[in-house]
């Protein structure tokens, strides 16, 4: 049995003593003694009192966190629901200087008048009637209204002599709410279990509205209060069951039950759900949340129940909530302007036209509808295109045929996608298209989004119209029948540093290698090597120094084109590749520097023909900018 056992029984029996005493007095009184019989039967109901409260600290019922009170009491009345009701003052911070004594007395009375007065209970004569019992009731939890205890799961058992120590306050919390946004923490603090378990019984939470022309109801900016420990609700309360006095509302969740296990840290949130629509007036207005001293009542595996915390403050505010915003742009896999080998007599399926990103700002936006215009140099889209798809990855979100015309926008209904809030979303447009015959070499197409376009539909998490920007616009698409396709293979630097030899320089190869391949037709790649921007540039394989070169002062050296393999058709203007066959070439280009600095070395064009003379009637440049060297540290020559 424990120490703390052995005491209570100890006044229990003192109490019983007194009640003996009181009998014997009864047993050898004179007749005047019935003079004093109403004091006596007080003094007995008030040691009867004592003997209640002392069993309900060994786990009785009179205990009043949840005690349901059902009668009215006044001056005079005794017994377990007197006990409760000074407990329950006492908690509230009501001084009785006699403590639970089980009868109500003037000093019990008093208490009760300040609490009917500081509820505006009124009259605030320290009579326990209908509507005092009816607000205290809302405190314990024991009628609709008041505070919940969540899934605690019934008693739990406590190891140890449990306290909270390193009690701080938690810094991830929200200031800035927007209507309709869910449940979000505004105050919060990091408590450790030590020397046992520890179970937090009760919270207090106040909430100040500034002053600032809204209104002075907390359900004018949010729905609910809780209390979560460790991510799980602890309880809750709509907002219009606090207690209000003008604009500030108290809140008390008791009968919580949530446990901190020894040696691990809790986090305790006050959280609240915003209202779905906020007013005009009361938008953005300050809102304070307090966790008041000795605000957290917590128990450890000894029964002591002890208070903790010291002030906590956050502010917070409700706001109209900012719409929804969806942005588009180009993305980094957008295709460049190409030349595209199509088939005179077959479809060319899966050409890419555009690829865009679409970001949410805001909020989450649903997007129902996305629109795409298309153009050709074609007389009819229709004559070009079999069908196009808006796809998200390998998958096919929609597809749809194109109108008649040079110009036309394609609306992809019934997509029904979500992009997060602050998440980015990649879409591609595709197209299947018609056989070439159907068409003239040569027709380019290309394909764009803008947010001004008609046929976007976009809604916020409120169902408001989402705010659109930006746009997207992909390469244009040449479609040719006689066209070639290049790949790179590779690209390496050698270089040789300068001598100590009077104007010595530095000196770099920059070889860059690429697949070419014919298509229908045999095609004749020019032989001839020069700088970008030159004269009849279509006649020639041309380079030039990277953007990112820091000099471009050099002097060139040896330069040529070299070819894998030999054709029999080769001429002398270009190296032939047959139909439907491909050959490697190498590009080789060795600078020698004139002064400090890194330089490298970009394929800029690819001159062929469909003869064996390359005159220049045409030159592939699409896609060309990863076909580039690494830049190389240069010095400047030896004085």
């Amino acid at each position: 049995m424990s120490i703390a056992t052995n005491n209570v029984i100890a006044k229990i029996a003192a109490v019983v003593a007194g009640l003996g005493l009181v009998a014997m007095s009864f047993a050898y009184a004179a007749p005047a003694a019935k003079a004093q019989t109403s004091d006596n039967a007080a003094l007995i109901a008030s040691l009867m009192a004592q003997i209640e409260a002392l069993k309900a600290s060994m786990g009785g019922t009179t205990a009043s966190a949840n005690y349901a009170f059902n009668k009215d009491l006044t001056l005079g009345s005794s017994g377990a629901d007197v006990t409760a009701l000074q407990n329950f003052l006492i908690n509230q911070g009501y001084k009785i200087p006699a403590g639970a004594t089980g009868y109500f007395g003037a000093q019990t009375k008093a208490a009760l008048s300040a609490y009917q007065a500081n509820k505006a209970i009124s009259p605030a004569v320290g009579y326990f009637g209908p509507v005092t019992r009816a607000s205290v009731n809302a405190h314990t939890g024991t009628t609709a209204g008041g505070s919940t205890g969540g899934s605690t799961g019934g008693s739990t058992t406590l190891a140890g002599t449990g306290r909270l120590t390193n009690i701080s306050t938690q810094g991830d919390v929200e200031s800035a709410l927007d209507e309709g946004d869910g449940t979000t923490k505004v105050v919060g603090v990091s408590a450790r279990a030590t020397d046992g378990d520890v179970s937090i019984q009760r919270v207090d939470a106040t909430f100040t509205i500034a002053d600032a022309g809204g209104s002075s109801n907390l359900n004018k900016y949010v729905d609910s209060v809780a209390v979560y420990l460790d991510g799980k609700k602890l309880a809750d309360m709509d907002a219009d069951d606090g207690d209000k006095s003008g604009r500030v509302w108290t809140f008390r969740f008791s009968n919580l039950n949530g446990v901190i296990k020894e040696g691990r840290t809790g986090e305790l949130y006050v959280q609240v759900t915003p209202i779905s629509s906020i007013g005009s007036a009361e938008t953005g207005d300050s809102i304070t949340v307090n966790l008041p001293a000795d605000g957290i009542r917590a128990m450890g595996g000894d029964g002591i129940s002890e208070t903790y915390g010291s002030i906590v403050n956050q502010t917070f505010s409700v706001s109209t909530a900012t719409a929804g915003k969806l942005t588009l742009s180009e993305d980094s896999n957008n295709p460049k302007a190409a030349q595209v080998k199509v088939d005179a007599n077959n479809a060319t399926n899966g050409v890419t036209l555009l690829a865009f990103r679409a970001k949410a700002t805001n909020q989450d936006v649903d997007v129902a509808d996305f629109a795409v215009s298309f153009g050709t140099s074609d007389n009819n889209l229709s004559d070009v295109i079999q069908t196009v798809k808006l796809m998200k990855g390998s998958n096919t979100l929609r597809s749809k045929t194109v109108s008649t015309g040079t110009y036309g926008v394609v609306t992809f209904d019934n997509v029904d996608v979500t992009v997060s809030k602050d998440d980015t979303e990649t879409y591609t447009i595709v197209a299947d298209l018609k056989k070439a015959s159907a068409y003239s070499s040569g027709t380019t197409l290309i394909a764009s989004t803008t947010s001004t376009l008609t046929g976007w539909d976009a809604e916020d998490e409120n169902g408001d119209s989402a705010t659109l920007a930006g746009s997207a616009l992909g390469g244009t698409m040449t479609l040719s029948t006689t066209g070639i396709t290049v790949t790179s293979v590779s690209a390496t630097t050698d270089k040789t540093p300068k001598t100590s030899a009077a104007s010595s320089t530095d000196s770099t190869q920059y070889s860059i290698k690429f697949n070419v391949a014919a298509g229908d037709d045999d095609i004749w790649i020019a032989k001839t090597v020069g700088t970008a921007g030159a004269a009849a540039a279509g006649n020639r394989v041309s380079w030039a120094t990277t953007t990112t070169s820091t000099t471009a002062a050099t002097s060139q050296g040896v330069t040529n084109l070299a070819v894998e393999g030999t054709n029999t058709g080769d001429s002398a203007t270009g190296y032939k590749i047959n139909a439907g066959s491909s050959r490697d070439f190498t590009l080789n280009v060795t600078l020698t520097s004139t002064a400090a600095g890194f330089t490298g070395v970009i394929l800029t064009g690819i001159g062929y023909d469909t003869d064996s003379v390359v005159d220049g009637s045409t030159i592939f440049t699409s896609n060309l900018d990863t076909f580039k060297t690494t830049d190389v540290s240069m010095a400047a020559p030896n004085a």
